[in-house]
């Protein structure tokens, strides 16, 4: 039974919002003769989880729409050589392939960027370029679940606007969250320092 234990603590993963991180802080005391003396003390405290948020989330939003625009572009391309090749070429001006193409835009080929480059590699494009990383609360690449529901939390309306704040709608929705690669490194090694029972003493400025 001890052993069991044992290994369920070894084992057991750490959310990166439970990491602790240990930090001396000075305190006066009374000393043996009533004399106030200066004393360290170490306390502990949830490590800061630095989260890529705000205006640097938004610009990553930009560009990534860039390359969005590109994708579309070539898928669009692709759809009408087929439809000229297979089918009847006034079809193309037609208000119903008009319709057909914006929903498949907006319902498969936008989410399906960030399906194929988040799946696969957790980053889209801009996110590559940037250094940053898709991870779920485990830190660990998210689950392909997760990477379809952040992916299609996209589509509503405004939801960009959300990325404004410390999370994006459809990081909530997901349970995921976009760190920079360093920061996530960070993390990393602070979690392998707990599970062996330690801590990093952040000493006081």
């Amino acid at each position: 039974m001890g052993i069991f234990f044992y290994l369920y603590f070894m084992t057991e993963r750490k959310k990166i919002t439970e990491i602790r991180e240990a930090y001396t802080i000075n305190k006066k005391v009374r000393n043996e003769t009533g004399e106030l003396v200066n004393v360290q003390q170490t306390a502990y405290r949830y490590k800061e989880v630095n989260y890529v948020d705000g205006w640097a989330r938004f610009g990553g939003f930009l560009l990534d729409l860039v390359f969005i625009l590109i994708f579309e572009a070539i898928v669009g391309v692709a759809i009408a050589v087929l439809v000229l090749t297979f089918g009847d070429e006034s079809y193309i001006d037609s208000q119903e392939f008009d319709i057909l193409t914006r929903l498949l835009t907006f319902l498969v080929i936008r989410p399906a960027y960030y399906i194929i480059f988040e799946g696969s590699s957790q980053a889209s494009l801009a996110k590559m370029i940037l250094g940053r990383v898709v991870v779920n609360e485990y830190g660990e690449k998210p689950s392909w679940g997760q990477i379809i529901g952040r992916s299609y939390g996209r589509i509503v309306p405004f939801e960009f606007f959300s990325c404004l704040g410390t999370l994006g709608w459809h990081d909530t929705w997901s349970n995921t969250f976009v760190l920079r690669k360093k920061d996530l490194y960070d993390l990393q090694v602070a979690m392998k320092m707990q599970e062996f029972g330690k801590e990093e003493v952040i000493s006081p400025a």
